[in-house]
């Protein structure tokens, strides 16, 4: 699997999360004041479902905080590899261009 690959299916496996598209997720410590935290994915109508529970408060805070920003991370990777891949080949062509003009020259040398 190439680096492409693995991004898309992690894309892939983020839109599967629960209600991914229209909603984020929101750490809220439990009712019960034992210092475990909930997750909850909150729509526009501030809507919750509850996602997960029982966690700590810096697993909750870096879930929710991963999940908020992974389309966004995931766009500008790829943005990022597309532009690496673009250079890559600018460079392949320039260097051909050199070859193609070092030969010339080497002709025109030669005479």
């Amino acid at each position: 699997m190439n680096d492409r690959e693995f991004f898309d299916k992690l894309f892939q496996l983020f839109t599967k999360t629960t209600e991914a598209e229209g909603s984020y997720w929101m750490p809220e410590e439990s009712f019960d004041n034992s210092g475990r935290y909930f997750i909850w994915a909150v729509d526009k109508d501030q809507n919750r479902k509850r996602v997960a529970e029982g966690l700590k408060e810096a697993d909750a805070d870096f879930i929710c905080g991963l999940h908020g920003c992974f389309p966004d991370l995931i766009r500008f990777t790829l943005k990022n590899l597309d532009e690496a891949d673009r250079l890559d080949l600018e460079k392949d062509e320039l260097t051909n261009e050199l070859v193609q003009l070092s030969r010339e020259l080497g002709r025109y040398y030669a005479k």
